[in-house]
């Protein structure tokens, strides 16, 4: 039996890999100007006073003070160049017998004498001798985590070199026989090949590298001997090391048993998820761990166990910025496990909602989208709504409250409204969270999102969108405006080899359909049209089979994963597709009254009406965009 299936909570996992790490106290010599972020090993002194002697504070005349304590408007006092007024610029010493500075502005000067209006007092306008430092004072002590300031400090006192505690070096060795380099072989190659880009590697040095980590990166290892001649040799060179994949119940996951061969296991198994099969032993008394395969439990193994040994390693805490959120609906989890959960964060009303990201630990791109992640304790079976949580954040909130988020449908214009609005103004972003069609209204309703897009139609009025509006935000004041009409239809693959002809072939045993997810207006749409062909749900292999964007639908037919789905045009030209047409929707956004007033949605609006973004939906084909931009309902 594997041993990761016994496992431990998080907590317990990070105690027991703590208990076995030391602080480095290894040392080494480094340039002051290359110390920041560095840990001083001892304390610093200054070597020189800053300034080093009595100077100008000022540009002008080096005097003395006495000679103008008569000097006013009405009785100015004349002084000598050269003799009784000499000319210095700031940072100059001071002329020996001199004590005060008047500054050049206000003094009147020939050529061979100035003329003082104001009287001078004693010292005015002279830095004195270690104004700021005094040679030999402690400008640092022991394990003090240098910052820029104090870099520049310490030179300023004449401080060339520093002690600080060595930098811990890691080393990821990426493994399996089904991974390529991308940067040792043509990425052409991968589908010929059938072998997955190695990516995770690089993550986790990436990763290592922001923390504070020295991180080198091991070539791929395929075969198991190599792998154990390389953690039996590294661990001599090496601070912690990091085995990627090989974790878990494969017959090809042997690093427990490499690890238990050179030392000692110390666990196998977390009861987290992502990141359930995470490994950690001891091999010469240096840290080993087998961190899963997946790109989100690399990720999520690496903070929640990596970081920890490199505070402990270096004494250095990482900040870390948590926020108060709220769950806009019910957010389920499975007892027993505890879960991270990606999401990314609405600002409404002053407070945070989170909106849950795909949850699959193979998903990486929701961990490049998220903005935060939330934890859900093992002993609870998830958050119901308007519950109260902590959102770890892994974006800065400047850039959260500067965004704009949309909630709802899925459509390729989101993309181009996207790139647009970072085109015009760099600093600003926008978000599009596939939630479907009715749950952003529903969103919308509950006064969690401000916009939503919506292709949702009403079968009996044979209206787009209006009418659902009407039905579940009759006391909200909203506006609706028009972004394009567009294409949808089933997509199959080039050449129709199961020879669909319309929606009534989804019924037949040979074909199988990949639908979108419940409360989408794709969904809707699917819905109404076999009701009309009078073909029963039940009898469509993978209706219950669900994805969140045209172009998951999009994806899965060209790989065969399904015979067909509901997409737009655009995606069946994406990816060389055959179409047949269904219908012609109207797809619109939806806007809280309140929302029409923020700059936000002003250049959002900037960017719908504009010429670029119809002509770029036109180029992709399937849109119509005579009407693009109009408010079909309410007003702004």
């Amino acid at each position: 039996m594997r041993r990761y299936l016994e496992t431990i909570k998080s907590e317990e996992a990070v105690r027991k890999i703590l208990e076995r790490i030391r602080p480095i106290e290894d040392e080494e010599l480094i340039p002051t100007y290359r110390g920041n972020g560095r840990i001083t090993t001892r304390p610093v002194a200054a070597k020189y006073s800053n300034p080093p002697f009595v100077c100008s504070a000022m540009d002008g005349y080096a005097t003395t003070f006495e000679k103008t304590i008569e000097a006013d408007v009405t009785r100015p006092v004349t002084l000598k160049k050269g003799s009784e007024a000499v000319r210095v610029n700031t940072g100059d010493a001071m002329p020996e017998g001199m004590n005060a500075v008047v500054i050049r502005e206000e003094v009147e000067e020939s050529e061979r004498f100035i003329v003082i209006r104001r009287p001078l007092y004693l010292w005015q306008n002279i830095r004195m001798v270690g104004e700021d430092i005094i040679e030999g004072d402690m400008l640092v002590p022991t394990n003090h985590v240098m910052g820029i300031f104090d870099v520049s400090m310490l030179i300023s006192a004449g401080v060339a070199n520093i002690h600080v505690r060595r930098m811990p070096r890691i080393l990821v060795i990426p493994t399996g026989k089904e991974l390529i380099d991308i940067y040792e072989k043509q990425q052409g190659t991968r589908n010929q090949e059938k072998r997955l880009i190695d990516f995770n590697s690089h993550l986790l040095a990436e990763m290592a590298e922001e923390t504070g980590f020295q991180a080198t990166r091991h070539p791929i290892i395929a075969d198991r001997k190599e792998l154990r001649d390389v953690v039996n040799r590294s661990v001599n060179d090496y601070d912690v090391l990091l085995i990627n994949a090989g974790s878990s119940a494969g017959d090809e996951d042997y690093t427990e048993d490499i690890i238990s061969d050179l030392g000692a296991l110390v666990f196998h198994g977390v009861s987290m998820m992502p990141g359930r099969p995470a490994i950690f032993g001891i091999v010469h008394d240096k840290p080993v761990f087998g961190i899963p395969g997946y790109p989100v439990s690399a990720a999520i193994s690496f903070q929640t166990f990596i970081e920890p040994v490199y505070e402990r390693l270096t004494t250095k805490r990482i900040q870390r910025r948590s926020v108060p959120c709220f769950t806009p609906y019910k957010i389920p989890s499975r007892i027993g496990m505890e879960e991270i959960i990606r999401v990314n964060l609405q600002q409404h009303h002053g407070r945070y909602y989170v909106f849950p990201l795909p949850r699959g630990a193979s998903i990486f791109s929701s961990m490049a989208r998220a903005d935060g992640l939330m934890r859900i304790p093992e002993n609870i079976e998830g958050y119901g709504e308007d519950e109260e949580i902590e959102c770890l954040l892994l974006k800065d909130e400047a850039d959260i409250a500067n965004r704009v988020h949309i909630v709802g449908s899925h459509d390729l214009s989101l993309d181009i409204m996207r790139d647009l609005m970072k085109r015009a103004y760099p600093e600003a972003d926008l978000l599009s969270t596939h939630t479907g069609s009715l749950s952003g209204i529903l969103a919308v309703k509950k006064g969690v999102a401000n916009l939503c897009t919506t292709h949702i139609l009403d079968d009996q009025k044979n209206v787009y969108n209006i009418p659902v509006i009407e039905k579940y935000l009759p006391d909200r004041e909203v506006a609706l405006v028009h972004i394009a009409k567009r294409q949808q239809g089933l997509i199959i693959r080039k050449g129709n080899p199961k020879k669909i002809a319309g929606i009534e072939d989804l019924g037949r045993e040979d074909v199988k359909f990949i639908n979108r997810q419940f409360g989408s207006g794709t969904r809707i749409l699917v819905d109404l049209l076999l009701k009309e062909k009078g073909v029963n749900k039940e009898s469509i292999r993978g209706y219950e089979r669900e994805e969140s964007s045209h172009t998951a639908v999009g994806i899965a037919v060209r790989e065969s994963v399904a015979d067909a789905g509901v997409a737009i045009y655009a995606v069946a030209k994406i990816f060389s597709l055959d179409f047949i047409p269904l219908a012609e929707e109207e797809y619109d956004l939806v806007v809280a009254g309140e929302f029409t007033k923020d700059q936000r949605f002003a250049r959002l609006m900037e960017i719908i009406r504009s010429d670029i973004f119809k002509k770029r939906l036109e180029e992709i084909g399937g849109y119509k965009t005579e009407h693009t931009g109009t408010v079909k309902y309410g007003k702004l």
